[in-house]
C-alpha cells in the first residue's frame, strides 16, 4: 500500500500540484486547507506524514502542530513563507521532523519527505518482520515493531511522538552505554535537519516527562555531563 502524505495548505494550487507531484513519485497524497480539516482527515484516513503550512486561516500552524503532537505520533514537515530562525527553532522544538521555507523546489520537499520516512523506518516505526524481540528496561517495554513504549506492569502506552520514540530507541539500543549529542543528531534527526542543542534538550525534557509515568522514584534517563545521555535501568527479559 502506498504511503499517505497529508498536505495542509490553504493555497489550493499548492495542494493540487503537490497531490499530483507526490502521486507521480509513488505516494498517495491528500490536500486540505485548514487545521480543522487536517484533524478530520487524519481521523478518517491516517497518514504516514503531514506537510503542514504555518499560516492557516483557522489556526496558527505552530499551535496546530502542538495539538497534533499531543494526539498523534505522525511525523510533521513544516512549511513557511517566513524565513525566520525563530519559527524554525520553535517548530523543531515542538517536535516537527523538518522545516522547509517557501519558495522551495518540489524535489527538495520530496527529498525531505523521503528522509523523514527513512528515519522513521530506520527506528522501527512501520511494520517489520515478525519475531523481533521487545526490549525491556525495568518496567519500561520498548516495541520496535509498533513504535511504542509501554509500562510492563499494566500495558499503559506512553504515547510518544515519532521523534521521542526515535530518541528513546537510540538510548535503548545503547543498552545503558552513553549516547553522545552528536550520535543523537545522527541517529534521531539525520543530516537533513539543522538541529540545535536547545531542541535536543526540549525533546529530552518531554521524553523524561512521559517516562516519569513509568517510575517516580528515579530518572530513567541519566545525563552524563560533558558526554551525553544513557538509560539508568538495566535491560531485562521480556
Amino acid at each position: 500500500m502506498k504511503e499517505h502524505i497529508l498536505i495542509v495548505d490553504d493555497d489550493s494550487q499548492v495542494t493540487s500540484f503537490l497531490e499530483r507531484f507526490f502521486a507521480k513519485n509513488g505516494y498517495r497524497a491528500t490536500g486540505v486547507a485548514t487545521s480543522a480539516a487536517m484533524f478530520d482527515a487524519l481521523a478518517n484516513d491516517p497518514a504516514e506524514l503531514v506537510v503542514l503550512d504555518l499560516i492557516l486561516p483557522d489556526e496558527d500552524g505552530l499551535d496546530a502542530a502542538r495539538r497534533l503532537q499531543q494526539s498523534s505520533d505522525v511525523p510533521i514537515i513544516m512549511l513557511s513563507a517566513r524565513n525566520e530562525m525563530y519559527d524554525r527553532i520553535v517548530g523543531l522544538e515542538l517536535g516537527a521532523d523538518d522545516y522547509v521555507t517557501k519558495p522551495y523546489e518540489p524535489r527538495e520537499l520530496l527529498a525531505r519527505v523521503r528522509s523523514v520516512l527513512r528515519r522513521r523506518e530506520k527506528h522501527g516505526l512501520p511494520p517489520k518482520p515478525a519475531g523481533e524481540a521487545l526490549v525491556r528496561f525495568g518496567d519500561l517495554v520498548v516495541n520496535p515493531v509498533e513504535g511504542t513504549a509501554r509500562r510492563a506492569s499494566d500495558g499503559h502506552n506512553l504515547n510518544l511522538t515519532s521523534t521521542e520514540f526515535a530518541l528513546l530507541k537510540a538510548l535503548a539500543d545503547a543498552a545503558g552505554d552513553v549516547v553522545s549529542r552528536d550520535e543523537i543528531v545522527d541517529l534521531v534527526y539525520g543530516n537533513a535537519v539543522q538541529i540545535t542543542d536547545r531542541a535536543i534538550d526540549t525533546h529530552m525534557v518531554r521524553l523524561r516527562r512521559k517516562l516519569s509515568e513509568i517510575t517516580t522514584d528515579h530518572e530513567l534517563i541519566v545525563t552524563v555531563h560533558g558526554k551525553g545521555y544513557r538509560l539508568a535501568a538495566h535491560q531485562a527479559e521480556v
